[in-house]
């Protein structure tokens, strides 16, 4: 019998934003609030993309509106368009413990 513990899979997003308009801000801040209370430290990573900046990224992703949250989980890949506001549903997609 094996004792090592599972090894869980971390969580991947990449969310595309517009500069520094308020709600890519929002959601970025919701983002970072979502992993730092619901997810364990080193569970996720994080990559922002500025279509203002890289504009191909967003097309190569089909990315036609900002902010929008790719997202990658043992329950598979999702996509939130929005600030991340409704804090509530992104943990049920998740699939994490509230």
């Amino acid at each position: 019998m094996n004792n090592t513990p599972a090894k869980t899979t971390p969580f991947r997003f990449v969310l595309f934003v517009a500069g520094n308009d308020t709600n890519s801000m929002l959601a970025r801040d919701n983002l970072n609030h979502i992993c730092a209370e619901y997810l364990r430290v080193g569970n996720c990573t994080v990559t922002i993309v500025d279509v203002l900046d890289d504009f191909q990224a967003a097309l190569d992703n089909n990315i036609l509106v900002t902010p929008t949250l790719l997202m990658e989980g043992p329950r598979g890949r999702s996509t939130i368009l929005g600030n991340l506001s409704d804090i509530d549903r992104i943990v049920l997609t998740l699939g994490c413990d509230t």
